[in-house]
């Protein structure tokens, strides 16, 4: 074939984009350790930023290619079931064209869940991608800070607290998006779970439940996960505030000096300025005092879901053992069945073997017959006493 597919063309040109931009932020990062000043430094954290914007721009670009096809279908499939619905509630069909149209309906809806679960899957791996990132420039910044004095130091902390609010952000979208794809996996579990029919068996009606235990297990893990990372949310912000209001408290104001009292008061007095800075400061130690409000509804919550997971887990125990006695059970009731049925399957085989030994040993004597019967005459054991006789006979007549 000489022409090449063109989703194909498009799909690999970004795929490269995306691991150059990967290599770039790579090198950014390994640059650290060459830096002696904090200047240097400061340069290079410039340099990192920028790799890492050129890095989620062309992975957004790539992702957002990814997705277009299936946000497409999952359009299509929505109109295409809409204009069935309609026609089904509004026009006077038959018993065949309804039927029909139902079934188009049916594969529509199943068409809107596909594309939804694939949405889902790749959204996962775009935050998969900025998460690692934001990840190693954290961790690599967290090294710097030991090389560096605290005043020094002090001029990027601001970018260290911006980084952790990212870190955190995109890490908090990612586990949504996962507790969005095991939301999705336990449904299924339970939908099939709904279609079992009575004649199912026992072991697969168990497997069912202890996989639905399984991603029930999991999917609290996620959920303390998601507020293990709000939680950070609000330290990283709390942290920044605290900060800021140190910073008001230890910054010096400085007063011109007046000779004349009146000229002091025709300026506005003394305390204006510390009245501002008062205000700055109690306004920040009151959005302090609502985000330790919102930490403790999050502890909370993390109680809660804690408890949930270990009711869950020991249900799952308890399950497990249930499985095992059953099936201890039905072994110790069935096992005489079981080694009579053995027994039999093995008399049977017995029989098979005997009969196609016989079976050969007749077809060897048949050929063995049939090879010998023009060359030997075989006489019965009556003939060759007879010719025994008549030949003494002939010998005492002579």
């Amino acid at each position: 074939e000489y022409f090449e597919n063109l989703h194909e063309f498009r799909k690999r040109g970004l795929e490269g984009q995306v691991a150059r931009g990967r290599d770039s932020l790579r090198r950014v990062l390994h640059q650290h350790n060459t830096a002696k000043d904090m200047v240097t430094l400061r340069r290079i954290y410039q340099e990192e930023d920028d790799a890492y914007q050129e890095l989620v721009t062309v992975a957004m670009q790539y992702y957002q290619y990814l997705l277009q096809p299936f946000r497409d279908m999952r359009e299509f499939a929505l109109l295409y079931k809409q204009e069935i619905l309609k026609s089904l509630e509004f026009d006077d069909l038959g018993p065949k064209r309804i039927e029909s149209l139902q079934r188009k309906a049916a594969q529509w809806s199943k068409q809107v869940k596909e594309a939804v679960c694939s949405i889902q899957d790749i959204t996962v791996d775009y935050f998969k991608e900025t998460v690692k990132a934001l990840t190693a420039m954290q961790k690599q910044m967290e090294q710097d800070r030991k090389r560096f004095g605290k005043a020094a130091w002090a001029a990027v902390v601001p970018r260290l607290e911006k980084l952790k609010f990212m870190l955190v952000k995109e890490t908090l979208q990612y586990m949504r998006a996962k507790e969005l794809c095991l939301n999705r996996e336990k449904g299924g579990i339970r939908s099939k779970m709904e279609c079992l029919d009575q004649v199912e068996t026992t072991e697969a009606v168990d497997m069912l439940e202890m996989r639905y235990y399984q991603t029930q297990l999991e999917l609290y893990g996620v959920q303390l996960e998601v507020l293990k990372f709000e939680d950070q949310l609000l330290v990283v912000q709390l942290d920044t505030i605290r900060r800021q209001i140190n910073e008001k408290e230890d910054e010096v104001v400085y007063y011109d000096t007046y000779e004349d009292p009146e000229e002091l008061q025709v300026t506005g007095g003394l305390g204006l300025s510390h009245d501002t800075r008062s205000n700055e400061i109690k306004k920040l130690q009151l959005k302090t005092h609502q985000l330790e409000v919102k930490r403790g509804r999050i502890c909370a919550r993390r109680s809660y879901l804690r408890n949930k997971r270990d009711q869950c887990e020991e249900s799952q125990k308890l399950k497990e053992q249930q499985h095992q006695m059953n099936q201890a059970n039905y072994h110790q009731h069935h096992s005489i069945q079981l080694k009579r049925d053995e027994k039999k399957e093995e008399n049977k085989k017995k029989r098979e073997f005997v009969n196609q030994e016989r079976q050969k040993t007749l077809e060897r004597l048949r050929m063995f017959k049939q090879k010998s019967s023009g060359h030997v005459v075989f006489k019965p054991p009556r003939c060759q006493s007879l010719s025994v006789q008549k030949q003494d006979v002939s010998s005492t007549e002579n």
